[in-house]
């Protein structure tokens, strides 16, 4: 059974473009449900994001950047609460989109990538989380990520293995050479 909504005052589903998208509710009901994530309260930030994603897909379509976010959002709840298999589905589908449509190199392209490999490795699954997040490397993941793999609680399980330790020098090495001036 479906919890009532917690976007405040939604009784229904909105319509049309003049419905809740590109509001401040939707938006704080985003920022709400992460927020909820963060704290573990998964059930509730689920909730949310699948709000925020019917919301997106029927109003904006299937391929917007901001249905991707939210299809990323509600794959992150769904491993937080050890899910791992929707997580992975969800998250597949939403790499697969991003490559189609924003190109392989695309940065969320490769955050999804990222995504995957962390759910793979925490589903034990370290073959193929190492093939992905080589992949993600390799085509360039942000800096920022670039530094925090060799921390990242979410591949623990690839720690003490020696392509882990080679994946991260090339991370770092990538890094750097980014802040780098040209």
């Amino acid at each position: 059974m479906r919890r009532p909504s917690l976007i405040p005052g939604r009784t229904g589903p909105p319509s049309g473009p003049s419905g809740l998208q590109g509001s401040p509710i939707l938006a704080s009901a985003t920022v709400l449900a992460f927020i909820l994530n963060e704290e573990g309260r998964y059930d509730e930030a689920e909730n949310l994001h699948r709000e925020t994603l019917d919301v997106q897909r029927r109003v904006l379509g299937p391929e917007h950047r901001g249905t991707l976010e939210s299809m990323r959002n509600l794959a992150n709840d769904f491993a937080g609460e050890g899910r791992y298999s929707e997580a992975e589905k969800l998250q597949r589908e939403t790499m697969n989109v991003d490559r189609r449509v924003l190109g392989p190199e695309h940065p969320l392209a490769r955050l999804s990538t990222y995504n995957i490999s962390c759910i793979l490795a925490r589903k034990g699954n370290r073959d193929e989380a190492f093939q992905l997040l080589r992949e993600a490397v390799d085509h360039g993941l942000a800096p920022t990520f670039d530094l925090v793999v060799e921390k990242d609680p979410l591949l623990q399980a690839l720690h003490g293995d020696p392509r882990f330790a080679t994946l991260v020098a090339d991370a770092k090495e990538r890094a750097a050479a980014s802040r780098m001036p040209k």
